[in-house]
């Protein structure tokens, strides 16, 4: 069972790692670079909405029975991301894409939380990081590679038959599940989340476009969002049957653990979405040797998941596993604002090791530690909890940085062809910088041509280092909430084995 559960995640999360090297590509095929954030926001933001709702359907009909039908809406979305002709349609394929990602993803960590007793959750977690370690070495080579020498969309569509094998291997081998813990599902409290999360991310996603920052129609996202979030802590507030256990929230683990597992997050989108933009747009990488920098974050993730998975169930190691992981991940964050990823490449894939080694500390002790404190009758709720605040953490950090971004490039008024040459869609697309070239040649000069594309990627390097900067914040609030948590269960053990050994 946990071998059909790891390739079931292998098969899901290598999407996330191959669109990362890719969406460069894909913005310079389907136009819209100011939608770039919303390749990675819309599938993360339907993520986010349906984690907890997965759990409230693991309650009331089992895993099988939810885990099949979120690999079918997975492979039918991916599908319909290949054959995307417009940057709106891409997006909402990979919205659809979001859901079946949460499916799997939810019945996953529920189903390790259920399966081993609190002792051994640590060692399986590190065991469970190996389906994304995987994904996260493979994902990038094969992005990569079938990016340079096909085309984006094939990256999707090979996917598809492995989902078809992994819906098979879960139907064949999975057990039928009797028990039935509830027979009322929460409609109206999920429809009113569904409605805040999305106004909330839609509205801080078009802040700066258009040099807008509170238009009438932002202003009126925000109220809305604001008005159903109450709605939404009303109606659950005394619900037994709600999608969210607003009591946990009395818990000081159950709240620290969602705002730093929100916190772990931020820093990782930096790497995984806008690094690459970075390379490829800035200085002028190929997807496949951009691939390399994300596959060393991938195997620093690989080292910290066995070591850390082994350390984790010490009382007295969480708060310095924590605070060391958001440390490394803070410095490397500034190191990249400050450096600009103008560093020797060899060093920037040692950065990169150090990242994905740091991240999986603070990812560790924001998982076992949180489920091991708070009451076993409520794991599923806890687990898809601290779930929904990782990937709900991924949109909203994709929505701020991806405004950051455009809040801090200039905007060019040019004639074509130079207007061509300051757009963001066509620097990142070597194919269209070379077309762009040849008009030049034929209207003025090479001279000005490479004096505009020095400027254009000026600009968008300008606006990336800004986002480098806004990522180290969180890494040290991050800091802040694992003192908070952990220092008194630390100070307690240790007063503890000071009685012991005077007595």
């Amino acid at each position: 069972m946990m071998s059909a559960l790891l390739f079931c995640l292998f098969i899901t999360s290598i999407n996330q790692s191959v669109v990362s090297i890719a969406g460069p590509s894909i913005v310079a095929n389907l136009g819209g670079f100011e939608y770039y954030a919303w390749i990675f926001t819309a599938f993360s933001l339907t993520s986010a909405i349906f984690v907890p709702i997965i759990g409230k359907l693991n309650d009331l009909f089992g895993p099988k029975k939810v885990i099949v039908p979120s690999l079918v809406l997975f492979a039918f979305s991916t599908l319909i991301c290949g054959l995307s002709n417009n940057m709106f349609f891409f997006i909402f394929s990979r919205a659809i894409q979001g859901i079946g990602f949460a499916g799997v993803l939810g019945i996953v960590w529920i189903m390790v939380a259920s399966l081993w007793e609190p002792r051994e959750r640590g060692k399986w977690l590190g065991i469970t990081s190996a389906g994304f370690t995987a994904a996260g070495v493979l994902g990038p080579i094969i992005g990569g590679v079938i990016n340079d020498l096909i085309s984006w969309r094939w990256i999707f569509f090979v996917n598809i038959p492995f989902c078809v094998i992994a819906i098979i291997i879960i139907i064949k081998l999975f057990p039928k599940s009797e028990q039935i813990k509830s027979n009322k599902f929460d409609f109206k409290g999920a429809i009113i989340f569904t409605l805040f999360a999305s106004t909330f991310l839609l509205a801080i996603s078009m802040i700066g476009q258009n040099n807008t920052y509170f238009s009438l129609n932002i202003i009126i996202l925000f109220f809305v969002a604001i008005v159903s979030l109450f709605i939404f802590i009303y109606i659950e507030k005394n619900n037994e049957e709600g999608i969210i256990d607003l009591k946990l929230f009395k818990l000081k683990y159950f709240t620290g653990g969602m705002i730093g597992s929100l916190f772990i997050v931020i820093p990782w989108i930096v790497l995984t979405v806008f690094l690459p933009l970075s390379l490829i747009g800035v200085y002028g990488f190929s997807a496949s040797k951009t691939s390399i920098v994300l596959i060393s974050l991938s195997i620093g993730s690989a080292i910290g998941a066995n070591i850390f998975g082994n350390l984790i169930g010490r009382i007295k190691l969480l708060l310095p596993i924590a605070t060391l992981g958001f440390s490394i991940v803070g410095i490397s964050m500034l190191l990249l604002g400050y450096t600009n990823l103008d560093m020797n490449f060899n060093l920037l894939l040692l950065l990169a090791l150090i990242v994905g080694f740091g991240s999986t500390g603070a990812f560790s002790a924001y998982t076992v530690p949180i489920q091991n404190n708070l009451p076993e009758e409520k794991l599923g709720i806890v687990t898809t909890s601290l779930q929904f605040s990782r990937v709900f953490g991924i949109s909203l950090g994709s929505s701020l940085l991806g405004v950051i971004l455009l809040t801090n490039m200039t905007t060019y008024n040019y004639e074509p062809p130079r207007k061509d040459l300051y757009s963001p869609d066509n620097i990142i697309s070597k194919e269209k910088i070379l077309d762009i070239k040849k008009e030049y040649l034929e209207k003025s000069s090479l001279k000005l041509f490479e004096e505009d594309l020095e400027i254009s990627r000026s600009n968008l390097k300008k606006g990336l280092r800004r986002v480098y900067f806004a990522a180290s914040i969180p890494p040290f609030l991050g800091i802040i909430v694992s003192v908070i948590i952990f220092y008194k269960s630390n100070r307690r053990l240790s007063l503890e084995e000071d009685l012991k050994q005077n007595e």
